[in-house]
């Protein structure tokens, strides 16, 4: 079953805010069996819209528009949806409650009619009553087994009204049974990589990508600054045999990137640290010093729910008199080395470590720029000290901008503490 999803708004179609609807909907019908096939991003400009939807309908079965169905003068899907298939706007009164709702104190008719507008959907559409918001929805039949949906954009409202209003809708009219759409199973994977390219990403899984397509799996390669995630898309009939592929693929690809792949799904390397924290077999405890990425090494730790029953807390040295006056770093080592050097991360892994008395700790020094003009740009210190004088430091150059940077460090050495934890270190 073929689909099209429609985002609307010029804040969209401006590149101002990211288009996050699309991806979720996307999503959520591959989970039926149903593939997005066009994705349209038009701003709030009737002819546009009307094109929009007229090209949906003309290449899927289902099409599905978010955004506006608000009460200001630049929400005009609903006129525009009704121009597109030759119905005009009526108003539903069972609407109206929902429509007024967020009416605090002065009413006048002129606030009541622009609230209204959110009353009106196309004649013969059945009407979608927000749970959440004041923006009513509406279904509308294009016969021969084609539907339209028109859903809010304000994220919480779309994802609202699309789980509990379109999905069972979905379910319902074109799964008859096992589950699926048109007896096809769609599921998905991801494996999350850190410090390994792209390119020798591929070059290491090159045959296995030939060998998953005679298996009907797709495996795509995505890159972002210090994450590759590793999709795997598998297509086969809902009556086929139960031989989980997908797991099979996945161990392979694992076991050819060893410790680079940290995690999967959309799970944080924070919170593949703490599951390594919680396999351990031991008490673990963490602290860390930080000086090029500002604390975002915490923050990116603590950003993992019951995080505080491992993670003691941090140093926060970006200056050198920080690494003076509270770690209480050589100040001749500093003179002598560098701030930036093997020599001084290791004495701020130490002394964080002596401070919080941790069984872990990590730090982390180096060049973010962009004012620096050096060729040690990117250049970062990491180090890693662990129980029985466990003890690494790593010495890296990061490409990218000052937030890259950081970012890429970040990943970097949690991931190396995972693998430190685990007894998997490279």
């Amino acid at each position: 079953m073929k689909c099209s999803i429609i985002s609307i708004g010029t804040e969209l179609s401006l590149g101002l805010i990211s288009d996050s609807n699309s991806a979720f909907i996307a999503e959520k019908l591959s989970e039926l069996g149903m593939e997005c096939n066009y994705m349209f991003t038009v701003p709030d400009s009737m002819e546009e819209i009307i094109n929009a939807v007229k090209s949906g309908i003309e290449y899927s079965s289902i099409v599905i528009i978010s955004g506006g169905l608000g009460p200001t003068d630049d929400d005009v899907t609903r006129a525009a949806v009704a121009r597109a298939i030759g119905e005009k706007l009526v108003r539903i009164r069972e609407l109206d409650p929902s429509s007024l709702k967020f009416i605090r104190s002065k009413r006048t008719r002129e606030i009541n009619e622009r609230l209204l507008r959110q009353s009106y959907i196309p004649l013969g559409a059945v009407p979608i009553i927000p749970r959440i918001g004041s923006a009513s929805g509406f279904r509308a039949d294009l016969g021969r087994g084609r539907h339209l949906f028109c859903i809010p954009g304000v994220p919480k409202e779309m994802r609202s009204m699309f789980v509990e209003d379109i999905m069972p809708f979905l379910e319902g009219f074109y799964v008859p049974e096992a589950g699926k759409a048109s007896g096809t199973k769609i599921r998905k994977s991801t494996l999350l990589t850190t410090d390994i390219s792209e390119t020798e990403i591929e070059e290491r899984i090159k045959d296995l990508v030939w060998e998953a397509k005679n298996d009907s799996i797709d495996i795509g390669i995505t890159a972002t600054p210090g994450l590759i995630k590793i999709i795997l898309v598998e297509r086969s009939p809902a009556s086929g045999d139960i031989r989980d592929r997908l797991k099979e693929y996945e161990e392979k690809i694992s076991s050819r990137l060893g410790s680079y792949v940290y995690g999967r799904g959309n799970s944080l390397i924070s919170d593949n640290l703490k599951a390594a924290v919680e396999k351990a077999g031991r008490p673990v405890t963490i602290s860390a010093a930080e000086s090029i990425t500002g604390g975002l090494i915490s923050s990116i730790i603590t950003d993992t729910p019951g995080s505080s029953g491992f993670f003691r807390g941090s140093v926060v040295s970006y200056a050198e008199s920080a690494k003076v006056k509270v770690l209480g770093i050589d100040p001749e080592i500093i003179k002598s080395k560098g701030a930036v050097s093997s020599e001084v991360c290791s004495s701020m892994a130490e002394n964080v470590m002596a401070l919080f008395k941790t069984d872990y700790s990590l730090a982390v020094t180096g060049y973010a720029g962009p004012d620096y003009e050096g060729d040690n740009l990117g250049q970062v210190f990491c180090c890693i000290k662990g129980p029985r004088g466990y003890s690494r430091v790593f010495e890296k150059k990061f490409l990218g901008n000052r937030t890259e940077i950081k970012f890429r460090t970040t990943q970097f050495v949690l991931n190396e503490l995972r693998n430190a934890i685990k007894g998997k270190e490279r």
